[in-house]
């Protein structure tokens, strides 16, 4: 074999092995309904790449969201939205339909000042209200001004968040597949694989699982060890980084105006 003819077929063996190793996809994970429970305390043992949404008001939201940030761990406020059955499960702070914009801004506003350290909101149920283009709009006008992106959990095919906050400007990501729906090793793995194979293929996914017992352990087991397969990134590297940095610029902002003034009692937050 001559020699322009050996470099030739080197040069393609080395590209064909660097597009193999650029297959490794890329996942995000939720953990939502953070703060019920003490057992929730067990997903601080769950590599930090993984992102807590906190229940607001929940008993043990405010320890977890020290905790977390002390861990250098992202963190959202999983709001609760109003669903199309079962609403006596949302719990306080719940955001819906029926609420003149004030109120229901200022729901919102207090959800959030009591996890101040979170980056974003994403919907606890939400299937009624994310289909409304007015509750939405409102959500994302408060979200403008605190420097924080939506991501949007999906419980319904009609939802309207997205497109929203996309209106509104604000940086948005969506849900790709829920982990736990079925809680047995088996199913899980399923839905994991699933989810690496579409992040293979360029895509950006976002994986929702909930602090569980089995959800912990499947996921202490998965990502005991790193793998060729996916690499898993704090959810907020999904949004682009000039997206990211003028958040982070306008909480400090908020947070320094906030240091100089005097601190109010929640019911005065309009």
């Amino acid at each position: 074999m001559n020699l322009p003819r050996l470099i030739v077929l080197l040069l393609a063996l080395l590209q064909s092995q660097t597009s193999f190793a650029e297959k490794t996809g890329e996942i995000a994970i939720v953990l939502d309904d953070m703060g019920y429970h003490l057992n929730d305390l067990q997903a601080f043992t769950l590599p930090k790449e993984i992102t807590f949404s906190i229940l607001p008001y929940t008993p043990y939201a405010q320890r977890i969201a020290e905790q977390a940030h002390q861990q250098g761990r992202e963190i959202l406020v999983h709001i609760p939205m109003q669903a199309k059955k079962d609403n006596d499960k949302l719990g306080k702070g719940a955001l819906m339909i029926n609420m003149q914009e004030k109120t229901f801004k200022a729901a919102l506003k207090k959800s959030l000042y009591s996890l101040p350290y979170a980056q974003g909101i994403n919907n606890h149920m939400g299937s009624a209200l994310t289909e409304q283009i007015k509750p939405m709009r409102w959500i994302m006008d408060v979200l403008g001004k605190q420097g924080l992106y939506f991501l949007d959990s999906r419980t319904t095919a009609n939802t309207v968040a997205q497109s929203s906050a996309k209106t509104s400007g604000i940086p948005t990501l969506r849900r790709h597949f829920f982990l736990d729906n079925t809680r047995t090793e088996e199913a899980m793995d399923m839905q994991l694989q699933q989810a690496i194979k579409l992040s293979q293929h360029n895509k950006t996914v976002v994986i929702i699982a909930h602090p569980y017992p089995e959800t912990i352990r499947f996921l202490q087991k998965k990502f005991a060890k790193p793998t060729a397969k996916v690499k898993l990134i704090a959810l907020n590297q999904l949004i682009p980084e000039t997206q990211r940095l003028a958040l982070l610029q306008k909480r400090s902002a908020l947070q320094q105006a906030n240091n100089r003034v005097t601190t109010r009692p929640l019911s005065h937050i309009q």
